[in-house]
């Protein structure tokens, strides 16, 4: 028998050997809450909508069906952006571009497909019913190596090759006519194909410098066909080629057992982080679908989450959005223990401190920094908004104000989450920063109130170029707030802290009338709105909140007329709104919402388009759904705030709250039985609940403060915990 015969013989031993052992094993993990942790798509669709995902943070695939003949294994990597020298072009000369996809054709029609994602294992499978054959075709995105696994079970017959199909290279929004063209765009260079040994690369050289390659191998086996995969990019030379070559050669069959088990033990101890277990079982497991998106989307180390993660397609979006998206994208990985997965934003941001300095106007470079609506992975997104200009023809993406400051309430949350002074010492002069350019552009007005002197853009609202917006008062005041919170915890002796408690105390109200809060002064809501940037004093913000009375009417009346207007409403208008009704402990409100969005606007898979993919309206959901069981605001972590009265059986295990504490909760029958508590970090933690005289046990260094009916006060020693139990 020829050399390379035994070798394909005892790989085609091996492989199925191992795979029969691995079908075995894997059903035998779950998750709290879930009876079976896979999702079925009962139908594989024609897009990526409808289609079976994988993702390691950085490399992902996306099966579905191609036609009724052909399978498409979209191949993603999250990085790949062009780069060219365009300050004012980020969904052109530095768009995110897409890969390509491997297709197979079947010898027959395709009678039957649906698909399955086991995220407890992190792998998807295509099924595919041909003829009177059966196909499986499996994947995974291995967690600790840029390899993806590509699984073809074959049946009886043999298969042609998978072929790769190269996406071009250039912005996706050239697609689309209703998108503003740049008038020179020139393409980047055509890529081209080379063959080392037995692996096969595909080059796309880059205009700026650089490029992308994805490489792949076949093994073959008597009834599988196995092919690894790898994408590598670089904004300069040619070492992206060999890299991507290096990693197939690195590929070891005999290693493959290693790789699934490694592969598995990241997943497992990432879902170990907390558990969620809700009796709505298709909210439950939308929930989990969800974590397992986020942890396919990005990783500690990784890039951060853009509008579709790994899974590219046919888009407008080929950026980062920062007036809205990102911020939602990050929001559920705060109270779910993922403060991994956060850390890609808060290193984005620390990494581009300098071009978020120069995306000012000059004059206020010294002391401010900003960020327009859209930008590639660098940040750089200049806004016009100067004092004595006011030009109604700048584009409105340059001419939204609050940006920064809102997307670093997160890195707020990522500091009181984790109480790393490191990230303290990063965020202070950063947020300063962002406050500063506010502060340039206030003046007085005659009855001594602070108000912004210019014009600025309120975002997604026609003619929501006014002044004094929400948008901007609200995000304004939250950062006022939490400027004189993070002096406080340093002693106060910072020399602008009276400015900012001036500016505070004397702040002009938000503006409202008689249909509640306004888009800004002069400018009623009176359009259909999906963005709810004139209520973020609601949510997230709390700065109107439901604990004081007299603000509950306003609140109810102003989200009432926000929704009343239905039809531009989108998507994450029903999450948002959800958290608002969260926030007043409407728990049936708020499911209804979520059901709205789960049934009319997310897709099979649980991805989420408007035009093309952006990927933060489901995570949005997924933290209203731990709004239901735990929030944190005026001062108090809340557990159990805003149930539905159908749920009467409600767990969590290891959520994270403000001040690092981590709490488990338990609910059976309608009644809360116990709360736990344990320090990660001295201090106080204020708590509410609706148990009635809970007895309290604390093990470690602690005491309790101050206790009354529904509340209590707890001094907890890093490492102590607290047990409130019936």
């Amino acid at each position: 028998m020829h050399r390379q015969d035994k070798m394909n013989m005892k790989k085609a031993i091996i492989l199925p050997i191992f795979f029969t052992c691995f079908l075995l094993f894997q059903k035998s993990v779950s998750i709290a809450g879930t009876d079976n942790p896979t999702f079925i798509l009962d139908k594989l669709g024609n897009n990526i909508y409808e289609g079976v995902f994988t993702g390691n943070g950085l490399l992902g695939t996306m099966t579905y069906t191609k036609d009724i003949q052909y399978v498409r294994i979209d191949i993603g990597r999250t990085d790949v952006y062009d780069h060219r020298p365009n300050l004012e072009s980020a969904l052109f000369d530095k768009a995110r571009l897409p890969l390509g996809h491997f297709s197979l054709a079947f010898p027959d029609r395709i009678k039957k497909a649906y698909g399955e994602i086991d995220y407890i294992h992190a792998e998807a499978s295509a099924f595919y019913t041909v003829g009177n054959e059966n196909c499986v075709i499996k994947t995974i995105s291995f967690s600790q190596q840029d390899i993806i696994y590509i699984e073809i079970s074959k049946g009886r017959r043999s298969l042609p090759d998978l072929v790769w199909i190269p996406e071009k290279a250039q912005s996706p929004r050239m697609h689309f006519d209703h998108a503003t063209k740049q008038e020179y765009y020139p393409d980047n260079p055509v890529g081209y194909t080379l063959q080392k040994g037995d692996i096969q690369v595909y080059i796309q050289p880059l205009l700026a410098g650089g490029g992308y390659a994805v490489a792949y191998k076949k093994i073959e086996g008597q009834d599988k066909d196995y092919y690894v995969v790898t994408a590598s990019y670089a904004q300069q030379g040619q070492k992206f080629v060999e890299e991507a070559i290096q990693n197939i050669q690195s590929f070891k069959t005999t290693s493959l057992p290693r790789l699934i088990e490694e592969h598995r033990s990241w997943w497992k101890e990432y879902y170990n982080r907390s558990t969620l277990a809700v009796p709505d079982k298709s909210l439950q497991q939308f929930y989990e679908l969800q974590r397992y998106k986020l942890a396919c989307a990005t990783r500690y180390d990784k890039p951060a989450i853009d509008l579709q993660g790994p899974w590219t397609s046919s888009t407008p979006w080929p950026a980062y959005w920062h007036n809205l998206n990102i911020q939602l994208t990050y929001s559920p990985t705060f109270a779910s223990n993922h403060l991994d997965i956060a850390h890609s934003l808060i290193a984005m941001i620390d990494r581009n401190f300098g071009n978020l300095i120069q995306n000012v106007p000059e004059p206020y470079r010294y002391n401010s920094a900003a960020i327009g609506r859209s930008s590639s992975p660098d940040m750089i997104s200049p806004v016009y908004v100067q004092k004595g200009l006011d030009n109604e023809a700048w584009d409105d993406g340059r001419k939204e104000l609050g940006n920064l400051t809102w997307m670093l309430h997160s890195y707020y949350q990522y500091y009181r989450y984790t109480m790393d002074t490191a990230v303290y010492d990063r965020l202070f002069p950063l947020l300063k920063r962002a406050i500063n350019y506010y502060i340039h552009l206030l003046e007085k007005d005659n009855n001594g109130k602070y108000h912004i002197s210019v014009r600025t853009y309120s975002p997604e609202y026609p003619q929501g170029y006014a002044y004094d917006t929400n948008y901007d008062l609200s995000i304004l005041k939250w950062g006022l707030k939490t400027l004189i919170a993070l002096d406080g915890e340093r002693e106060g002796n910072d020399k602008f802290r009276g400015q900012w408690s001036d500016i505070l105390d004397n702040l002009r109200p938000y503006p409202q009338d008689s249909t509640g809060f306004m888009i800004a002064k002069d400018l009623p809501y009176a359009i259909s709105h999906r963005h709810y940037s004139h209520l973020m004093m609601i949510y997230p913000f709390y700065d109107m909140h439901w604990d004081d009375l007299d603000n509950r009417e306003l609140i109810e009346r102003s989200v009432a007329h926000w929704q009343s207007k239905k039809s531009y409403l989108q998507g994450y208008s029903f999450s948002g709104v959800a958290s608002m009704y969260a926030m007043m402990g409407k728990g049936d409100q708020a499911l209804e919402a979520l059901h709205i969005l789960l049934e009319k606007y997310v897709k099979p898979n649980t991805l989420y388009a408007e035009t093309g993919p952006v990927i933060e309206t489901p995570l949005s959901a997924m933290a209203t759904i731990q709004e239901l069981v735990l929030q944190h605001w005026n001062g108090y972590t809340r557990v159990f705030p805003a149930l539905p009265n159908a749920w009467r059986d409600v767990s969590f295990e290891n959520f994270l709250t403000d001040g690092a504490f981590l709490l488990s909760a338990t609910r059976k029958n309608g009644q809360t039985e116990n709360i736990i508590i344990e320090s990660q970090h001295s201090g106080e933690i204020k708590l509410k609940f609706d148990m009635d005289n809970p007895a309290i046990k604390i093990d470690g260094k602690g005491k309790v403060l101050e206790i009354g009916i529904g509340k209590v006060t707890l001094y907890l020693e890093k490492g102590a915990t607290a047990n409130l139990s019936i």
